[in-house]
């Protein structure tokens, strides 16, 4: 057995440090800390025991609801905050009837907020904790103006739980022996407040994770109301005994207006990403998956369920190098096809103060009333400082059950990390070495964790007789004539067959300028291995096998590469064997880090093959893993 410990990272660095060399940074330049613009019950903070941390502002607007601003995460080991979103609020709440009689625009012709805020009781919070609102606000009835003033606990601040956030048990491939089990439930806490319009209470909730996700909800309970039985058995569903009165069937779309700051960044982005059935590969279909740039407003719906979106702060990078970015998760939202600002899922413009609701916008600065007229007017724009309005829809045909009082029903979306962290906010230390492609076995009776790589297997003289009272390997591949014994599968697991050759990338997605891992085996001992990119040859670099036949490199990716679907063609000059690795070059490019030239690999290989060859050491491959690892992974 083989531990490949941080060691060797951490003395080539050294190295490379004593010989002039810069070391490719950790992260890209990143803007100053974000600030909170709000001190005392206004602020909202939050720590979990993985380590990350949140805090924003809060405040109840008299039409919007809750709205919070200058949200910002820290995450595990990080020096500060970085800023996720500039603002969040209910944008709209759209509800047409299926009837045609009615059509309201529930936040702005009345609002979440002033008389229409609900008082909290202790008990409706239960464990968590209430603060107050302070509302000011005037009425006017039958020529006679009233001011109104009070403040009443109208926020619920609960802590959150979330069963088995993961779990990992630590045991080698077909042993059952007790092993280090990794397992937590996950922790968070929820913003409420609930808002009563006519018959119908609704609550709006906000949801932070200990993992730096954000869910938004809508909660809509209360009563059905009596003036709506006016509905027929096409339009609405028959409530009560028989057939006699129809509750109308309506829509609540929910339109959330989230308005996008990553980590205070200048330039932010936004791709939409496909995946589709290709070519067929060894045993099913390859799946594609590739990003578009969204360059400009747009108003968008799914190609197809496997379509997702996230914004992007292109040159805010992770220690990995890679762009932090949040990504739409949506469990399942209905569209309404009968009005144009609802038929989008999701639609994209660029910050404009006076762009607040998403429909009957009520600010008079604005010449244009919804989202279809603001993505009109930004259509010759950049789009480089997003708004998502975001579209959570939901058909209620009234039932039975809707009676008395009303079930809620909840409308949801979320934003996740994508690569925010170079591995996740809740990465026990018993897992803190694994970042990438480990190669082996990860065992934690080192602090930190340690690569345990098996050696490699013998394969037996095909000119031998196997030993009959052997115990047979469940990973080997049959030879001819014989059977597989039940439940394998003959055509996984082992070595590659002889005279064939692999190649394994790193990543199936890097932008131009940017690097990936190369691992390749079964070559010819010590040839030449030419590396270029497909389908118009770029000749990337060649490398030289170890004496297995094995390599292993960081390869650049030219700044001049086409977006697009590629391939990484690997040829062995003295074998003739080729092995290709599937590769989807992204439009974005990549912030420059230390150049390859003459052959040699940027970055920590070169620090590394410093290392080396001052020990008068040769390249290290890395060994191919064992039949039994290949099953498992």
């Amino acid at each position: 057995m083989k531990k490949l410990t941080r060691t060797l990272a951490v003395a080539a660095a050294a190295l490379a440090v004593a010989a002039g060399l810069a070391v490719v940074p950790a992260t890209a330049a990143t803007a100053a800390a974000p600030t909170v613009n709000c001190s005392g019950d206004a602020l909202i903070e939050k720590s979990f025991d993985n380590g990350t941390q949140w805090q924003m502002c809060w405040r109840v607007d008299s039409k919007k609801g809750l709205v919070l601003e200058g949200v910002n995460v820290k995450a595990p080991g990080e020096d500060g905050f970085r800023r996720v979103m500039d603002s969040v609020y209910l944008g709209q709440l759209h509800v047409p009837y299926d009837t045609g009689k009615n059509l309201w625009n529930d936040i702005t012709s009345y609002g979440f907020g002033n008389q229409y805020l609900q008082k909290l009781s202790a008990a409706e919070c239960g464990d968590g904790s209430l603060r107050d609102v302070a509302q000011t606000w005037t009425t006017t009835r039958r020529g006679e103006t009233t001011t109104w003033m009070r403040t009443i606990p109208a926020l619920c601040i609960t802590d959150t739980t979330s069963p088995m956030a993961y779990r990992s048990h630590e045991q080698s491939w077909g042993s059952i022996e007790d092993a280090p089990l990794f397992t937590a439930d996950g922790q968070g806490f929820s913003l409420q407040i609930i808002s009563k319009v006519d018959w119908y209470e609704y609550a709006t909730k906000v949801e932070f994770s200990d993992q730096g996700a954000i869910s938004f909800d809508l909660g809509a309970t209360g009563d059905v109301s009596y003036e709506d039985f006016d509905a027929d058995a096409t339009t609405g569903w028959p409530i009560g005994t028989g057939d006699t009165a129809f509750a109308a069937s309506h829509w609540h779309n929910a339109i959330w207006r989230l308005d996008f700051g990553l980590d205070a960044q200048q330039q932010m982005a936004v791709e939409q990403y496909d995946s589709e059935l290709g070519e067929m590969g060894e045993k099913v279909h390859v799946m594609h998956t590739a990003p578009t740039a969204i360059t400009s407003p747009a108003s968008l719906t799914p190609v197809t369920d496997l379509t997702w979106w996230r914004v992007l702060a292109p040159d805010s990078l992770n220690a990995d190098g890679h762009e932090r970015s949040y990504e739409f998760v949506f469990p399942g939202s209905q569209l309404y096809q009968g009005d144009p600002v609802t038929q989008p899922l999701i639609s994209f413009t660029n910050y404009n103060a006076c762009q607040e609701y998403a429909t009957n916008n009520l600010n008079t600065a604005c010449a244009e009333k919804n989202v279809v007229d603001y993505v009109t007017t930004g259509a010759g724009q950049t789009l480089t400082d997003p708004v998502a309005w975001v579209n959570s829809g939901f058909h209620h045909v009234v039932r039975d059950e809707d009676q008395s009082p009303m079930q809620t029903h909840w409308q949801s979306f979320s934003i996740i990390p994508r690569d925010w962290t170079s591995q996740s906010m809740g990465t026990p230390d018993g897992r803190s070495c694994i970042d990438g492609d480990p190669g082996g076995e990860i065992h934690t009776d080192e602090t930190p964790c340690e690569v345990v790589e098996p050696e490699p297997t013998e394969t037996p003289d095909p000119g031998t007789t196997p030993d009959p009272g052997a115990t047979p390997d469940p990973g080997a591949t049959p030879g001819p004539g014989t059977t597989p014994a039940p439940g394998t599968d003959p055509g996984q697991g082992g070595e590659p067959p002889a005279g064939t050759a692999t190649v394994k990338l790193s990543t199936k997605s890097v932008a131009p300028g940017g690097s990936i891992d190369l691992t390749g085996a079964g070559f010819a001992p010590g040839e030449d291995m030419k590396i270029s990119l497909h389908s118009d040859p770029i000749d990337l670099v060649t490398l030289v096998a170890d004496e297995a036949g094995a390599v292993t490199a960081t390869v650049e990716i030219p700044s001049s590469a086409a977006p697009g679907a590629h391939r990484i063609v690997a040829v062995g000059q003295e074998s003739g064997l080729e092995a290709s690795a599937d590769l989807t070059v992204t439009g974005t490019p990549a912030a420059a880090g230390l150049a390859s030239t003459g052959g040699v690999i940027a970055g920590g290989v070169v620090a590394a093959g410093l290392l080396l060859v001052a020990a008068g050491g040769v390249l290290l491959a890395r060994r191919r893993r064992t039949a039994h690892e290949a099953l498992a992974s």
